[in-house]
């Protein structure tokens, strides 16, 4: 009898939606869930509260359909649903059918990661949700937003952030602050202990911005035993000072490290936020102290607080790139 009545429900719902009367099923939709939630039929709820929402969003009721996305990451967290791959595919759908000015997507994402918090694995919120939410933000050309979320992401995340860099500074029409731009993601990520997605967002910036070479003479040691290799100098110095940052936190070379930061120190404290970055690596890799007045970077980066800053004057760069 119970499944009949649900099956009715269901029906006379789809009624609503189809004749139009989207108010009506509005009401309905979060009528039966609640009902169900108390009964602790979450799954149940789960899928009605879905299914409605994605019905709405089609026929352009958008705040209705954003206000039962709601419900359903409420009902989430209520059930203390595990973040899994299908759990996550309706928050993804559902994200995909917001406009972009939609005032309710704001609240929608922060609960979704709210969620992915106290039932997953990652105190950030779940890498792959960053992924598809910055991804979402640097096709909508909201470049900061999408830094923001792809700093921890996965390596797609980590590879577009580089594009991210580029396309800042091209919308920016100063082609010399994106060696400042993609300094400042791989300061952040040096800062999380993530050389690979440093690596990898450097070498994506550099594909993406073909910056100009000044000469592919210099030679380089990846490690003390190793055959010298040769390393372009870029006429960005911010670029040349990242590289050789990306290449001595992979050695035990604490003092290379404090000659780097002497030698670019003019440029790095030109612009806010990033001598501190350098002192969280050099705490991070190197196990030097910070100085005590110097706040915690990393756990401003945690909270959202990098959304760029200045472009640095251009810098004269030094002839050598030799790390021996």
């Amino acid at each position: 009898m119970a499944h009949k009545g649900t099956e009715k429900t269901l029906e006379k719902l789809k009624k609503s939606i189809n004749d139009g009367n989207y108010y009506e099923a509005h009401q309905m939709y979060r009528t039966v869930a609640r009902r169900y939630n108390k009964q602790q039929k979450y799954s149940k709820s789960i899928a009605l509260l879905h299914d409605g929402a994605v019905a709405l969003m089609q026929n352009k009721q958008f705040a209705s359909g954003s206000d039962l996305s709601q419900y359903m990451l409420d009902t989430y967290k209520n059930a203390k649903l595990p973040v899994d791959e299908k759990s996550l595919d309706r928050v993804v759908e559902l994200l995909s059918l917001y406009p972009s000015d939609e005032p309710g997507r704001k609240a929608f994402i922060h609960a979704a990661f709210s969620w992915t918090q106290q039932t997953g694995d990652y105190r950030e919120g779940d890498p792959e949700l960053h992924d598809y939410v910055g991804t979402m933000f640097y096709h909508e050309e909201r470049y900061a937003l999408a830094e923001e979320h792809l700093l921890v992401g996965i390596d797609h995340s980590a590879q577009l952030l580089g594009k991210v860099a580029a396309s800042a500074a091209e919308a920016d029409q100063r082609r010399s602050s994106g060696g400042a731009i993609i300094a400042r993601i791989v300061f952040q990520l040096l800062a999380l202990r993530n050389i690979h997605h440093a690596t990898l967002a450097y070498k994506s910036y550099v594909e993406a911005a073909k910056p100009n070479v000044l000469t592919t003479d210099a030679t380089v040691r990846r490690a003390p035993a190793d055959e010298p290799v040769s390393e372009p100098i870029y006429d960005d110095s911010w670029l040349n000072f990242t590289r050789l940052i990306l290449l001595t936190v992979q050695r035990d070379a604490a003092d290379l490290f404090k000659h780097l930061r002497e030698t670019y120190a003019a440029m790095s404290r030109e612009l806010k936020g990033y001598d501190e970055l350098l002192d969280d690596i050099g705490e991070v890799f190197f196990k030097i102290p910070k100085p005590k007045k110097q706040g915690n970077v990393l756990q401003d980066l945690m909270r959202g607080l990098f959304s760029g800053g200045p472009a640095p004057q251009q810098q004269q760069i030094g002839s050598s790139m030799d790390m021996d």
